[in-house]
């Protein structure tokens, strides 16, 4: 009997162990940290890491658009939209990270997107919009924010490459909304 007990035991531990090896390896361990995005599973547990919001608003600074909302500020258009439905987050090359999401009340094309390096500083912000204010267009916008001094070719790539690619594209409930969206897309200098 005590023989059989610990056969029973031994089974028990090696389907116990590499159950929790996994878990390990399929989430980053402890709290999402800004200052290392390698620690955030997806753009919803970033903007609620300490310093997201911090770090933002001195990135996109304080002038008002109309991408989701009228006249609110960058940052608070990205935080709306970052703060939703998110997708688990993309490593780039050079170490750098996408984090995405759609706003919470819906997707519909509608979303935000943010490139961090990999100490946690903003390099670029992307919005896929239909430009709201007190009504909204009816053909979505890109449009992307990158530093004036910085090297933003790579950057204006990726963030064209998730603007203009399939996922995003799968939430529009109108695929007409997209003719000529090449000639909607803008690129803001932030000093």
């Amino acid at each position: 009997m005590c023989k059989l007990m610990r056969i029973v035991c031994f089974m028990l531990l090696l389907s116990v162990v590499p159950c929790s090896v996994f878990a390990a390896t399929a989430a980053p361990a402890g709290p999402c940290r800004t200052i290392d995005p390698s620690t955030c599973a997806n753009a919803n547990q970033l903007s609620r890491a300490s310093g997201f919001v911090t770090a933002l608003g001195h990135f996109a600074g304080d002038s008002k658009v109309n991408y989701f909302r009228g006249s609110r500020s960058v940052s608070e258009q990205a935080l709306s939209a970052l703060g939703g439905s998110s997708p688990s987050v993309q490593v780039l090359a050079d170490k750098r990270f996408l984090f995405t999401a759609c706003p919470a009340r819906e997707c519909g094309g509608s979303a935000a997107a943010v490139i961090l390096n990999e100490y946690g500083q903003i390099e670029a912000l992307g919005f896929s919009s239909y430009h709201c204010d007190t009504a909204c267009d009816d053909f979505r916008h890109l449009d992307f924010y990158v530093r004036k001094d910085g090297d933003n070719e790579a950057l204006i790539s990726e963030l064209k490459a998730w603007g203009l690619g399939d996922p995003l594209k799968s939430t529009l409930w109108r695929p007409e909304a997209d003719q000529g969206i090449e000639s909607r897309v803008d690129v803001h200098l932030l000093p």
